[in-house]
């Protein structure tokens, strides 16, 4: 409590010092950005600040899917190729123009084996670049032509339907040599280093003409130090609302709900591979009902986290049945380990969850609470016997959750190797009908809960609080912050 006390009194007194009118939009970010390149971004804690300083060809929208946004159009021709049509007049935020030759330098960028880019994979499926990539060829030999300064031309190894997704990931964005100048509708006014950055309006982005209002990003850490500045009026977005709090506010105008496409899961690590009595007692003694109303959730754990509209009918579903619970033989206690990143949430959850096991199951856990990048090498090198993961898919597709999954992915935590599941990524990769896409979705999912490789926490919902001064911000289910829309009300 003192060191929360300490932490507000330092950051109120930065307010007061660096007052700002009451145009200045404040929201926080748990994390300070190392840097402002896209292109090494490996995290989701700075994308709300560097997704409004920074755009690709095109971006998500919920309703209407991908939207044109630094491109006029892309589309693909006859032979697999895609061609992408630049908007007229683009400018960066210096003034200079923006054009093809941006894009190719920047992809060439990312493919440098020496700049270790962490998701140049996203361009793998473009013609040679991974073999770019691996140091095997020279850029020369990359998959895409400029015919124009205003056309982009991309060919591909293999079929690739979903490339397209990757044209609004905001790691592929395209970036000059001066990292401070931007093509996004804001950009960096101050930064003062260990308390906040602050944007302005860019007035050149896709001359639209707006008059965007000052963004103030804060550095905290803690959701409940960011709620107690949220209630003062020192933050005008408050980004995560503490499970605890959401009775309290949901009927607030300001509450929010958002849903998210995300697949987050605990899973099993090495020391249960061959122990699936353990995984289904660990499955089955949880009261699933009991863990929803516990966290307000919107969406029920022990649910596939995944839209319902991906799947036939609705998503799978593990239920409570102390019945399914096997006998378990061994007295070991495991291991559970989770990611401060998760917050106090997080921490009640497993707690929650640590009990649960033991009186339904008499199962003993111990507890393990590691920071964020000592945990994801903790899960790289030596997963514990039960994790928490929390799974964002690059593009707001089935493929992309499953391919967590995949032998061949990095996130592969639970360590499946199956070829029969590969087969059902590649019928679904290869399925042009929705029906049949909904189908192989549902058959992958089954896979891994049949199984009992994991278990899904359902549905997420961010829960938000938003001062209804400001309107026209969004946030898509790909937890995609877009302010270019940003202004307050008269």
């Amino acid at each position: 409590m003192l060191k929360h006390s300490l932490l507000l009194g330092t950051l109120f007194c930065s307010l007061s010092l660096f007052a700002q009118s009451p145009a200045t939009f404040r929201l926080h970010l748990s994390q300070e950005p190392i840097n402002l390149d896209p292109n090494k971004q490996n995290s989701s804690s700075a994308s709300y600040l560097l997704g409004n300083l920074y755009r690709n060809l095109l971006r998500y929208d919920n309703d209407a899917g991908l939207v044109p946004e630094l491109a006029e159009k892309c589309q693909r021709e006859k032979t697999g190729d895609l061609t992408c049509t630049l908007k007229k007049n683009l400018k960066w935020s210096d003034g200079s123009p923006l054009t093809s030759a941006d894009f190719l330098r920047t992809y060439k960028k990312i493919l440098k084996p020496e700049n270790k880019a962490p998701r140049a994979d996203l361009l793998f499926p473009i013609k040679n670049a991974q073999a770019i990539y691996e140091g095997k060829l020279s850029d020369d030999k990359l998959g895409i032509t400029t015919p124009t300064p205003l056309t982009l031309k991309f060919s591909f190894e293999s079929s690739t339907p979903e490339f397209e997704y990757h044209l609004s990931s905001l790691v592929l964005s395209p970036t000059k040599e001066n990292l401070q100048v931007y093509n996004g509708p804001y950009v960096l006014k101050d930064w003062s280093r260990g308390k906040k950055i602050i944007l302005e309006n860019n007035k050149f982005y896709v001359t639209d003409g707006l008059n965007r209002p000052l963004v103030e990003f804060l550095f905290i850490e803690e959701d409940s130090v960011a709620l107690q500045l949220y209630e003062k009026q020192n933050l005008d977005f408050l980004r995560r609302l503490p499970t605890l709090y959401i009775p309290k506010f949901k009927s607030r105008p300001d509450f929010v709900w958002s849903p998210m496409i995300r697949f987050d899961y605990f899973g099993f690590g090495p020391e249960l591979k061959d122990r699936e009595d353990v995984r289904k007692a660990l499955t089955y003694s949880l009261n699933y009902p009991e863990w929803q109303k516990l966290f307000s959730s919107e969406g029920r754990p022990g649910c596939a986290g995944l839209p319902d509209k991906w799947f036939p009918k609705a998503a799978p579903c593990f239920d409570f049945d102390l019945k399914k619970i096997p006998a378990i033989t061994s007295d070991k206690t495991w291991t559970v380990m989770f990611s401060s990143l998760g917050g106090d949430d997080h921490k009640r959850a497993t707690e929650w969850m640590q009990s649960q096991w033991m009186q339904n199951a008499r199962i003993k856990t111990h507890i393990v609470l590691k920071e964020n990048k000592i945990y994801l090498q903790e899960l790289r090198k030596n997963p514990p016997a039960i994790f928490r993961k929390g799974v964002t898919p690059d593009r707001p597709t089935c493929l992309a959750a499953l391919e967590t999954f995949s032998s061949q992915n990095p996130e592969n935590y639970i360590q499946l190797k199956s070829p029969e599941f590969e087969k059902i990524l590649l019928k679904l990769s290869s399925s042009a009908k929705i029906q049949d896409k909904k189908k192989f979705c549902l058959e992958g999912v089954q896979y891994l809960m049949n199984r009992h490789l994991l278990i899904p926490t359902g549905a997420i919902h961010f829960s938000i609080l938003a001062n209804e001064k400001f309107i026209g911000w969004k946030l898509n289910e790909m937890n995609e912050l877009d302010l270019s829309g940003l202004r307050s009300k008269p």
